[in-house]
C-alpha cells in the first residue's frame, strides 16, 4: 500500500476478527483467505484520484488443501519451464495485474508446467507464482529482493528459520548456471508452502531418497 501510495484502511485494525468471521461462515475445516485492496471508488472515470477518496477492501475465503509433499515426499516433484522475464521492472508490488505472471501459461503453442520461472540477463528471478530456493554446493541461494521481485512471506519465513541452523542461506544472485546445476530446487508460497521441482524444462534432477531431501527438512517447520 505504501508503495502504490495507498492508505492502508482503518478496517484493517480489525483484521482477526473479520477473518475469524469469515472462517466459520465459509466453514473449510482449512481455509485461506485472499485480501485485495484498491484505491477506492469515485463517480467519474479518472487517472488521477480524488484526495477524500477511500480505499475498497474485499476479502474472500477459500478451501485449502494440505501440501501433498506433506504424507507423500517421494510424490513425483514439479515440472518448470524457463522463461525470459519481459515483465515490468517492479514486481516487489503485489497488484491485481498479474497477466504478465500468467500469459504463457496460458499460451495453447506451449507444454504445461506447473509453473513458469523467470529469468532477466542471465539471472533467475522468480517464478510466475511463487518464489525460489535452490540447494548448490551445501548452500541454500534464493534471488535477493535487491532484484525488485516478490517478497513471500513464506520465503520470508523459510529463510528466517533456516538462519537458525547450521546451514548457509545466501539471499544472492542465482546465475542460470547456477539453477540448471542445482541439486534440489524449491518453490515457495503462502499456499504451497514448500514443494520441489524435478523436472526443469526436458532435464530431470538427480533423484535422491527421501531423507536426504532438505526440502523435506524445510517443510517440517510449517505446523497446522
Amino acid at each position: 500500500l505504501n508503495k502504490l501510495f495507498i492508505p492502508c484502511p482503518q478496517v484493517l485494525d480489525e483484521l482477526n476478527s473479520i477473518l475469524s468471521e469469515l472462517h466459520k461462515k465459509n466453514g473449510f475445516k482449512n481455509q485461506f483467505f485472499y485480501i485485495q485492496i484498491t484505491r477506492g471508488v469515485q463517480d467519474i472515470r479518472s487517472h488521477e484520484a480524488e484526495s477524500e477518496i477511500l480505499p475498497t477492501v474485499f476479502i474472500t475465503s477459500q478451501n485449502l488443501d494440505l501440501n501433498p509433499y506433506r504424507n507423500n515426499p517421494d510424490k513425483k516433484g514439479l515440472s518448470v519451464r524457463l522463461e525470459e522475464d519481459i515483465r515490468w521492472a517492479r514486481c516487489d508490488i503485489k497488484t491485481t495485474g498479474l497477466t504478465g505472471n500468467i500469459l504463457s501459461s496460458h499460451d495453447p503453442s506451449k507444454s504445461k508446467v506447473d509453473e513458469i520461472i523467470f529469468h532477466k540477463n542471465g539471472i533467475i528471478n522468480e517464478g510466475s507464482k511463487s518464489n525460489v530456493f535452490i540447494l548448490i554446493e551445501n548452500s541454500i541461494l534464493t534471488p535477493s529482493l535487491d532484484q525488485n521481485i516478490l517478497p513471500g512471506i513464506t520465503r520470508d519465513f523459510i529463510i528466517e528459520k533456516l538462519r537458525g541452523t547450521d546451514l548457509e542461506v545466501l539471499e544472492t544472485e542465482v546465475s542460470l548456471d547456477q539453477f540448471r546445476s542445482a541439486e534440489e530446487i524449491w518453490l515457495t508460497s503462502s499456499t504451497k508452502e514448500i514443494q520441489p521441482v524435478q523436472y526443469l524444462d526436458d532435464f530431470e534432477l538427480p533423484r535422491k531418497n527421501s531423507q536426504d531431501y532438505l526440502w523435506l527438512e524445510a517443510l517440517n517447520y510449517f505446523n497446522h
